[in-house]
């Protein structure tokens, strides 16, 4: 999360040391994508999300103890990048857009318009250079009137008491916005569950 008093942080203790890791907001995003991914066995992920977070810097993968370390630190490293500034209380609702409401990768082309129209910013530019908690303080704080918040208002949008075209225009704005895939809040959910077996299997050897 990020601080205007405490510098960001490069590194941090793990199993085997203090290691440097990256977490340039394309970091966090590829690793969405490697976790939402059915295709890839437990083994495979942890093995990426090490590489992609931490260079592969000391761990082979040949034994149960390097995948014990790897699940440990991808397991801290994800509890920190889901931090949030407010409501923080189980069941409230996070700051920022719903993470029900869009996904990063569906939505990667209204996200990047997005940053472009509130700030300026060029994402593909800032790709290994953007630190994750400065996107996420940006992103989360998305004018109403940015390609993504136009997007997501019209997903929540009741069609309650509407007739005519004005029920059929947002019906057809709906379908076509709608999210094919998963929600970010429910790869998030899909995450938690991940880790929460990467360990005990992990641990036994498997």
């Amino acid at each position: 999360m990020l601080s205007l008093t405490d510098k960001l942080e490069s590194t941090m203790m793990t199993g085997i040391g203090e290691v440097e890791f990256k977490l340039a907001f394309n970091n966090v995003l590829e690793w969405y994508k490697v976790s939402e991914n059915d295709d890839l066995k437990w083994t495979a992920k942890v093995e990426l999300g090490w590489q992609n977070f931490f260079d592969g810097f000391g761990l082979t993968f040949e034994t149960a103890d390097d995948y014990e370390v790897a699940v440990k630190a991808l397991g801290d490293l994800n509890d920190y990048i889901h931090q949030e500034p407010y409501n923080n209380i189980e069941g409230d609702d996070q700051s920022g857009p719903s993470p029900k409401s869009f996904s990063y990768t569906q939505d990667a082309e209204a996200i990047y318009a997005s940053f472009i129209f509130d700030y300026g910013i060029d994402l593909l530019d800032e790709m290994d250079k953007l630190r994750w908690e400065k996107f996420r303080a940006l992103f989360n704080n998305l004018s109403a009137k940015s390609p993504l918040m136009r997007i997501i208002d019209i997903r929540q949008s009741s069609t309650e008491g509407l007739e005519g075209n004005a029920l059929t225009s947002l019906i057809e704005k709906q379908n076509y916005y709608a999210l094919e895939g998963q929600s970010t809040s429910a790869v998030d959910d899909a995450i938690g569950s991940m880790f929460s077996m990467l360990a005990m299997q992990a641990k036994q050897g498997q």
